[in-house]
């Protein structure tokens, strides 16, 4: 009697789970074409992808890196590529991508019809660590190592980018106010204390880029987040250089400028909360203020935040100018 008592509770335990599955799958169902939409994919239940082809950027590009693989965009990424595209046009924007293929979407597809200057590629990561100052670590698949693998692997290919090819890079949590090309060789400070690997502008071939190179192959450390980007920028600036922080001069390089944190970083790490307050003040401050080039928006801290488009938080007002597109596709939130 006991046994049977148990196996009729079961019996009911498991009818109400899959009763509580199938409520659940019909409301995602019912909601999933809003939410997709929200994020440009629309309604459209078909999926189709782009197939990237591979070339090099011309001179003096824009380049952002997807490294991490993804066939599809985040909106935040998005008004990255838009901002940096409407500021530097008709200069090219070249997004480089190591996946193969890319989701079409109806925002793509605006911004591909609006902004001419964007370019969206594969990236051959064999092809560039080949015959490279990282064919080595490449080889021995050193990123394997590492606490946090992609990410510093993704912090290889952006000083190899740099090597290779010369221009502007740009991290893709960024929104774009000014264009870069005009400036000298640069970077710039995040902090009094170190200086950025997340907007760089500098010639093909550049010495302090090789420089890197040849300290990242020497000194790959997998351990800190930031060791093989900002800190070991700061390390070779302040070698070669002679860097004195927290001001930025650069005593022994005339060919390599250190810009304030009010250029690239104007929030830094620490205050990246402002950036999804409503603040009007800061926002009109942050907008009009001519020597912020770059609003970077600290994407691994604030991703979980949501963008509310319609309000005065600095991210949200920078969206709808920087990047109008990507705003009127995101609804409410991005």
């Amino acid at each position: 009697m006991r046994f049977t008592r148990q196996r009729g509770l079961w019996v009911v335990l498991a009818a109400g789970g899959w009763v509580c599955f199938l409520l659940l799958y019909l409301v995602y169902q019912t909601q999933t074409p809003n939410n997709l939409d929200r994020f440009g994919y629309g309604d459209d239940p078909s999926t189709s992808y782009l197939n990237l082809k591979e070339h090099q950027p011309p001179s003096n590009a824009v380049m952002l890196l997807e490294g991490y693989n993804n066939t599809r965009l985040t909106l935040r990424m998005y008004c990255a590529l838009e901002s940096a595209a409407r500021a530097h046009y008709p200069t090219p924007v070249v997004l480089f991508m190591t996946a193969k293929k890319l989701r079409e979407t109806r925002l793509l597809e605006s911004l591909r019809k609006d902004l001419s200057n964007i370019q969206i590629v594969h990236l051959d990561v064999k092809k560039i660590f080949d015959k490279s100052p990282l064919s080595d670590w490449f080889a021995q698949r050193r990123w394997e190592e590492s606490d946090w693998p992609l990410s510093h692997f993704n912090d290889a290919i952006r000083w190899l980018l740099l090597w290779f090819y010369g221009g502007v890079y740009l991290d893709l949590d960024v929104v774009v106010k000014r264009p870069l090309t005009q400036l000298p060789n640069c970077t710039g400070l995040e902090s009094g204390q170190w200086a950025s690997a997340g907007v760089l502008k500098f010639t093909p071939a550049h010495p302090l880029i090789r420089e890197c190179l040849d300290h990242f192959a020497a000194h790959f450390d997998g351990k800190v987040w930031g060791a093989n980007g900002p800190k070991l920028l700061t390390r070779v600036l302040t070698k070669r250089c002679g860097l004195e922080l927290p001001s930025g001069r650069v005593p022994f390089c005339s060919d390599v400028s250190v810009l304030s944190p009010r250029a690239f970083y104007p929030l830094p790490w620490w205050d990246w909360q402002r950036y999804m307050q409503d603040d009007a003040l800061l926002s009109d401050l942050l907008l009009q203020d001519p020597d912020v080039y770059v609003l970077h928006m600290w994407n691994l801290h604030s991703r979980q935040v949501p963008v509310r488009l319609h309000s005065q938080q600095p991210y949200a007002r920078a969206a709808r100018r920087l990047c109008p597109l990507t705003a009127a596709h995101s609804g409410p939130e991005m």
